[in-house]
């Protein structure tokens, strides 16, 4: 199973995100691996800083990871204003889950 699968099938183990998606991904020049990724969560929840506790003690890998939360109403805000962090992910990032998709 690959890196972003591991931690995509973590992640919906805790929450139903609207979308995740993977950024400043870090590759291994030689054998093309992973060696560092961030991943964003757009997710509906409110208790925003205890998903975040509970996916960083939950998720099982040994390769570094970072995650950003944000709600679907602050995604879709900061989106709007090219100038922020998450027009930015949404820019260079690649989504690897979209609530529409099937898995």
């Amino acid at each position: 199973m690959s890196f972003r699968s591991t931690i995509l099938d973590q992640i919906l183990n805790y929450c139903f995100p609207e979308i995740v998606i993977i950024h400043n991904e870090k590759l291994s020049l030689d054998l093309h691996e992973t060696r560092s990724a961030d991943f964003c969560i757009v997710v509906n929840c409110k208790e925003k800083l205890e998903l975040m506790r509970k996916l960083y003690l939950s998720i099982e890998t040994d390769i570094p990871f970072n995650l950003t939360i944000y709600t679907g109403d602050e995604w879709r805000n900061l989106t709007i204003d090219h100038s922020t962090y998450a027009s930015y992910i949404k820019e260079k990032g690649i989504v690897i889950y979209e609530q529409s998709t099937q898995r």
